[in-house]
Formats: C-alpha cells, sequence, structure tokens
C-alpha cells in the first residue's frame, strides 16, 4: 500500500483513515549543502526514506509532506542552502498536526533528518506539548547507524553530514544523484553540535562534509537505513 500521503488521491486517504491508519509521522528536514558530491535535497530524501519505514513498520501510519527548508543557518556560508527560523518551523510543526487532526489522524510522530533542527524539536515539544504526539528530539537516535557500518570494517565517527553513512544511504536510495568521483574526506576530528551550529559549517569544514564518504556503498547504505528506521521504531513502540 502507498504510505505517502502527497501521493494518494482525497478518496484513497478518506478511505485510509477510516481504516485505521490513523497516525501520521511527520519528518523535518532541509534543503542544505551536502559536500561537493550529495545533492542539497539530502536530509529530505533520506527523511522520506525513514518515514516511510517507520511508517510501514507502525503498519497503521501514513507519511505526511516532509518539511523543508529547515533549520540551517549554519550551511549559509555554501550556495544552495535555505533556512528558515526556529519560530517558523515550531509554527509549521503547529500547522501540520492542526491540518491533520482535522481530517482524523489521531497520533503522530514528528522527528528531523536534519542535525539543526533537533534543538528546535526539542523547544517545541517542551513548550507547545502537542498531545497524542511522539516527538523524537535526541539527536543520539541516529547512533545506531555507526553500529550498523562496523560490520563494514569502518568505525568513522565523525559527523554526520555527507559522510559514508549519508553517503551509502544515498547510493542506496537515490543513486543517480550522487558524484563519488567528487567525494573526498572533510573535517574527521572531534566536534559537537552545538559548535557547528554556533560557528557554523565552513569555519569547520571547507567542503561542507563532516567525516570521510570515501568507499560508501549501497550495501552499507542499505544496513545503515534498516538499522535507522528500526532505532526510531523503538522510540514509538519500545
Amino acid at each position: 500500500m502507498e504510505v505517502f500521503l502527497e501521493r494518494l488521491a482525497w478518496p484513497e486517504v478518506e478511505a485510509a483513515i477510516g481504516g485505521g491508519m490513523r497516525t501520521a509521522v511527520v519528518c523535518a528536514a532541509s534543503s542544505e549543502q551536502h559536500g561537493p558530491h550529495l545533492p542539497e535535497a539530502t536530509d529530505a530524501l533520506l527523511g522520506e526514506a525513514y518515514a516511510e519505514g517507520l511508517a510501514r513498520r507502525l503498519g497503521d501510519a501514513l507519511v505526511a509532506p516532509v518539511i523543508r527548508p529547515g533549520c540551517s543557518e549554519h550551511h549559509m556560508a555554501f550556495a544552495g542552502s535555505m533556512t528558515i527560523s526556529p519560530a517558523l518551523l515550531m509554527d509549521i510543526l503547529d500547522a501540520y498536526l492542526d491540518s491533520l487532526r482535522r481530517h482524523g489522524f489521531e497520533a503522530f510522530v514528528v522527528f528531523s533528518s536534519h542535525g539543526g533542527n533537533f534543538p528546535v524539536l526539542a523547544e517545541w515539544e517542551r513548550t507547545r506539548r502537542p498531545q497524542g504526539t511522539v516527538v523524537i528530539s535526541d539527536i543520539h537516535v541516529f547512533d545506531a547507524a555507526f553500529d550498523a557500518i562496523r560490520r563494514f570494517g569502518r568505525e568513522d565517527r565523525a559527523g554526520p553530514h555527507a559522510e559514508v553513512l549519508e553517503t551509502s544511504m544515498m547510493l542506496h536510495v537515490h543513486p543517480e544523484l550522487v558524484h563519488m568521483e567528487r567525494a573526498e574526506p572533510g573535517f574527521t576530528g572531534e566536534m559537537e553540535l552545538d559548535d557547528l551550529l554556533h560557528k557554523g559549517m565552513r569555519a569547520i569544514s571547507r567542503n561542507g562534509i563532516i567525516g570521510n564518504p570515501v568507499g560508501a556503498d549501497a550495501e552499507m547504505g542499505a544496513a545503515v537505513l534498516d538499522a535507522l528506521v528500526e532505532s526510531l521504531y523503538r522510540q514509538v513502540r519500545p
């Protein structure tokens, strides 16, 4: 069954809700640079993949349109990146859930595929307390990806941003958009998310990459994607 809300006609949506599909999965993504080898839509495209996998695991869920742009001020030194304010993202989330409730959705799962949105989700959860909503606002939910690549002999802990994890997943879901001939290591040292948000990506990485995408492949990407979806699912159904 199709799980993407915007790919269905309204009678199909109405029938799905009437048949018990009353959970909506909402991913806040971004439109921003991902190094010289990945498209600016990377977070949105991967967010769709996470959301689809989660909705299919839940069994009673449809996927709302992925939100983009996101809070990406720290990427604005790179051409093409777009950003919105934290307040606007929170307002968009409110409007999403209000619209979906009016059609009969009763439960919501909200998460981010972009690191810069996580502090905003945490603040939205704390201050607006959305009823009937599971908000996944801890970026460590994505730590499962690092565990998944160990069996491929990789121990990368830098990032993730346009490195082996995201590049491998993109090779799995959208290989036609990946330019591996341009892939190169970025900043591979220790870094906290707060440092990146305050200093900006250009101050930390000249090419916009945190980590090393060299050696990425589709098989690894399939394993990482599965691990991340399972991690999200455990947050919803422990």
